[in-house]
């Protein structure tokens, strides 16, 4: 079994003030989503090429909503599926990125899915 840290912060929605480590895979994959997603490239001392640069890559203006998919689902399975191969076995991981317009605002919606049910949402 893998220990892992807990890495969520008192201001996000699902801290748990008790919580010091992850001993269930599925939460670690959604922890290590989370850091991947929401970290820029060249944030992390000696890995130079982890995170996804979110906010790049949806504004760049060239770029069309399945190449970003690809590049978020790349980065997954660069990072977050590095682990032991059976436990990475068990998880199907979709990205959905949708481009939105309204009267008020453009804007991107991300969805992340993890064996077809929605684990992180992120609205940019």
């Amino acid at each position: 079994m893998l220990i892992d840290i807990y890495s969520r912060g008192p201001e996000e929605n699902k801290y748990s003030p008790d919580v010091i480590e992850v001993t269930d895979g599925l939460s670690q994959l959604i922890l290590k989503i989370e850091n991947t997603l929401f970290s820029n490239r060249g944030s992390v001392l000696g890995a130079f090429e982890f995170g996804c640069n979110l906010e790049e890559l949806l504004f760049s203006l060239v770029l069309n909503e399945s190449v970003i998919e690809q590049k978020i689902e790349s980065q997954i399975a660069s990072y977050c599926l590095n682990g032991p191969s059976e436990q990475n076995a068990d998880y199907g991981i979709n990205v959905k990125v949708q481009f939105f317009s309204t009267a008020e605002r453009d804007g991107a919606l991300v969805d992340i899915y993890v064996n077809e049910q929605r684990v992180i949402g992120a609205l940019f």
